[in-house]
C-alpha cells in the first residue's frame, strides 16, 4: 500500500521527467514519442517493412516503406525527410545516373518521379501481375535502360518481360515467359528480376524453377539462351566491365561469363542478395541465414562474413537486397525487417545506436524505480536508465559462438542480481555490478517463460515449456520444489502475498494453485478457452489471469469461482497486477495496453505506440510507471494516471 505523505522513488522519477520532457515528448535520439510515453529505450530507426532501398550519388540513402520514400543521412543515421510518392507499397526502386529522378513500381504502374521538382514525371500501367515470394516481397521489377529512355519490367504469374518507352509509356516489347525458364520437369515459372545488358540491346531475366536464368534479344523477343538449373533465383547484376553476371539464388550464388554462358564460380550457401564490390575481384552475397559475406570471386573463398539478421528458431532470415555505396566503402542491406549500412572493410555498422537488434521478449523494473532490464531474442540483456534512455550495460551471451534468445528476466529485491531464462531452458544469474555470471541453473527443457524472486530474494520461481514450475534456493543448484501437473507449457507464474502458495498458468487453458511447502496442487481453475499467458495475485484471496482468449478473469482463490470477467478485445500476452490489487494492465497481439479497474471491471485507460505486439510489461511498486516491451525491438516508458 502507498504511504500518505511519502514520495516514492517512482514519483520522484516522474517529477523529474516533467522538467525534462516538454508536452511533445521525444526520446533520447530526438524521435517523437506516442502520447503518454515519457521515454523510449532503444530505437526503431531503419527498422520496418522496407520494400526497396538505393543510394543517391552523394551517398545519402533512399528507403521505401509503404507508399513513402525516406531520405537518410546514413553517416549520422538520421532520417532527413519522408515523402509520399505512391498509392501503395513502392517496389523495385531505381535512381537515375545523376540522382535527379527515381523509377519504381506502384501497384501495376511504372512511375518516374523527379527528386528535384518533387513531382511525378511519368506514370503508365505495365499490366503485369506480381508474384509474392516467401520473403514477402513482390517479384515485379523495373530497370532503366543504359540511356534512361526505356524501361524494362518483369511480372510474376504468368511470367512476362516487357519494355516501354519511358516518355510516352508506349509498350515496345512483350515476352510471354511461361515456357522460358521451364525445364524437363515442367515446373511453373515466374520472373523475379530483369536487367539490360550494357549495350541496351538484350536483357537477362532470372526466377523460375529448373532453368533459372534466360537471355533475350529485345529487338525480336527471341530467347537467346537459358541456363542455371536449380530452384528460384532472386537477383542478377553485371560486373563493371559488362562481361560477367552474378546471380543470387535460393541455393547458391553463381558467376557467369556472358560470352559462351560459361559458369566461372559457384559461391556456396543460399544467397538471395548479390552485388559486385568496386574491387572487380570481390563480390557480396546476402544469405538465407542472415549473413553478409564478402568473397574473392576468383578463388571462391570467403574473405569476411558478418551477421546482422539472425533470430534463433526461425527459418526465414533472408538478406534479400544489397547495394554498394557510390564510394565503394559501404553496403546497404535489407533483411528481417531491418536496413543496415555496414563498413565493407570491417563489417561494423556505420551508424549505430544502443538498441536491441530484434524483438524484446522480457522486461523488469529494478527496485530503485529508475533502472530497467530487458531480455531480447538478439541474445543480449540490457540495463537502461528509464529517465534518460541511456543504455547502462549490455550483457552478451556467456558462451561465445552460441546464439541465445533471452525470453524471461527478473531483478532481485536488492537490485544487485538479474535472473534470465533462455530458449534452451537454462536460467542464469548475473551481477549487475559488472555483468559477470554468478550461476547457471539447469533442469528445465524448452523456453523459460517467466521468473520471479521472493520478496526476501532467497528463492527464485521459474516456469517453462516442459510443463513445470520450479523453485530454486539461493544456495543450491538443484530445485527445492518441482510443480508438475499442467498438460503443456507453463507460461506464467506468481507468488502469493505471503509466499506460501504459487499460481501457474498454462497452455492447457488452466490456472493452478500450489502449496509450496508440500509441492502439491491445491486447486485447478478452469474457465479460459485458450492459452493462459498471465497470472498475478490481487490480494491473498483474489487471483487475476489473462489469456489468448482475450479475457481477463478474477478468481476467488479459496473457492475457485470466477468473480468477474473483462474483455481485452485482443489476444493477451502479458499481464501485471498493481501492488495494491486495485488495477491490472494487459497487452498483447494488437500492441495496445489496457488498464483495468479490477473492482468495477472498467477500463481506466489505453496506451499504444509500439509497431508490433507487446510481449511483456513491468509495473512500478506505486503503480505510477509502466514499461512495455515489444516485437518492434524497443521498450516504452509510460506515465500512468493515478486513482483519485
Amino acid at each position: 500500500m502507498r504511504c500518505a505523505g511519502t514520495l516514492s522513488l517512482t514519483t520522484l522519477f516522474l517529477l523529474l521527467a516533467a522538467t525534462i520532457w516538454p508536452q511533445q515528448a521525444h526520446d533520447r535520439l530526438g524521435d517523437p514519442l506516442p502520447a503518454g510515453a515519457v521515454q523510449r529505450l532503444g530505437t526503431t530507426r531503419m527498422k520496418g517493412n522496407y520494400s526497396a532501398h538505393a543510394y543517391l550519388p552523394d551517398g545519402r540513402g533512399l528507403l521505401a516503406i509503404g507508399a513513402n520514400l525516406e531520405i537518410w543521412d546514413l553517416a549520422r543515421g538520421e532520417r532527413l525527410e519522408s515523402l509520399p510518392l505512391a498509392h501503395s507499397s513502392i517496389k523495385s526502386l531505381r535512381v537515375s545516373k545523376d540522382g535527379s529522378k527515381l523509377l519504381f513500381r506502384d501497384l501495376g504502374d511504372v512511375v518516374e518521379w523527379s527528386l528535384e521538382q518533387r513531382r511525378e514525371l511519368h506514370r503508365f500501367p505495365a499490366n503485369q501481375p506480381g508474384f509474392t515470394r516467401p520473403t514477402g516481397h513482390s517479384s515485379s521489377s523495373v530497370e532503366y535502360s543504359p540511356d534512361e529512355t526505356r524501361v524494362l519490367t518483369t511480372g510474376g504469374l504468368p511470367p512476362s518481360l516487357k519494355e516501354f518507352d519511358l516518355a510516352s509509356g508506349r509498350e515496345l516489347l512483350s515476352i510471354d515467359g511461361k515456357d522460358a525458364l521451364t525445364g524437363e520437369r515442367g515446373q511453373a515459372s515466374f520472373f523475379t528480376h530483369g536487367i539490360y545488358a550494357p549495350d541496351g540491346k538484350t536483357a537477362f531475366v532470372v526466377g523460375g524453377y529448373d532453368y533459372c536464368a534466360a537471355h533475350f534479344d529485345l529487338a525480336t523477343g527471341r530467347q537467346l539462351h537459358r541456363f542455371l538449373t536449380g530452384h528460384h533465383s532472386y537477383h542478377i547484376c553485371f560486373s563493371s566491365d559488362g562481361e560477367r553476371i552474378l546471380v543470387g539464388s535460393r541455393s547458391y550464388a553463381s558467376e557467369w561469363q556472358i560470352d559462351g554462358y560459361k559458369q566461372l564460380q559457384r559461391y556456396k550457401g543460399g544467397a538471395p542478395g548479390v552485388a559486385y564490390c568496386h574491387d572487380p575481384d570481390q563480390i557480396l552475397t546476402g544469405t538465407r541465414n542472415g549473413e553478409i559475406r564478402r568473397w574473392d570471386r576468383k578463388t571462391g573463398e570467403v574473405i569476411m562474413q558478418w551477421q546482422r539478421y539472425y533470430l534463433p528458431g526461425e527459418t526465414a532470415r533472408f538478406v534479400t537486397r544489397l547495394r554498394v555505396s557510390p564510394d565503394g566503402k559501404y553496403v546497404l542491406a535489407y533483411g528481417r525487417g531491418m536496413v543496415t549500412e555496414s563498413d565493407l572493410a570491417t563489417g561494423e555498422p556505420r551508424a549505430s545506436w544502443a538498441t536491441h537488434a530484434t524483438s524484446v521478449e522480457a522486461v523488469a523494473l529494478l527496485p530503485d524505480g529508475r533502472r530497467v532490464v530487458s531480455g531480447s531474442s538478439d541474445g543480449t540483456i540490457r540495463l537502461w536508465d528509464a529517465i534518460t534512455g541511456e543504455a547502462l550495460r549490455t550483457i552478451q551471451s556467456p558462451e561465445p559462438g552460441s546464439i541465445f534468445a533471452y525470453v524471461a528476466v527478473c531483478a532481485s529485491p536488492d537490485g544487485d542480481t538479474i535472473a534470465s531464462g533462455d530458449y534452451n531452458g537454462i536460467i542464469r544469474e548475473f551481477s549487475l555490478t559488472d555483468g559477470s555470471l554468478i550461476r547457471k541453473l539447469e533442469g528445465h527443457s524448452g523456453y523459460i517463460r517467466a521468473l520471479h524472486y521472493t520478496a526476501d530474494g532467497r528463492r527464485l520461481l521459474s516456469c517453462a515449456d516442459d510443463g513445470s514450475a520450479r523453485v530454486w534456493a539461493a544456495d543450491s543448484a538443484e530445485p527445492v520444489a518441482v510443480l508438475q501437473g499442467h498438460r503443456g507449457g507453463v507460461l506464467a507464474v506468481a507468488w502469493s502475498p505471503d509466499g506460501t502458495q504459487v499460481a501457474t498458468a498454462g497452455r492447457d487453458e488452466t490456472v493452478r494453485l500450489w502449496d509450496l511447502a508440500k509441492a502439491e496442487q491445491l486447486r485447478k481453475l478452469e474457465g479460459h478457452r485458450s492459452w493462459v499467458c498471465g497470472v498475478g495475485f490481487a490480494d491473498a484471496t483474489t487471483l487475476v489471469s489473462a489469456g489468448a482468449d482475450q479475457r481477463i478473469i478474477r478468481w476467488d482463490v479459496n473457492s475457485g469461482e470466477i468473480l468477474s470477467e473483462m474483455d481485452q478485445g485482443a489476444r493477451v500476452q502479458s499481464l501485471v497486477v498493481a501492488a495494491d490489487g486495485t488495477r491490472a494492465y494487459a497487452a498483447g497481439s494488437d500492441g495496445v495496453i489496457v488498464g483495468w479497474d479490477l473492482a468495477g471491471g472498467e477500463r481506466v485507460g489505453t496506451w499504444s505506440g509500439h509497431r508490433g505486439a507487446v510481449t511483456a510489461l513491468a509495473l512500478s511498486p506505486d503503480g505510477s510507471m509502466l514499461v512495455s516491451a515489444s516485437l518492434d525491438s524497443t521498450l516504452l516508458v509510460w506515465e500512468l494516471p493515478q486513482p483519485d
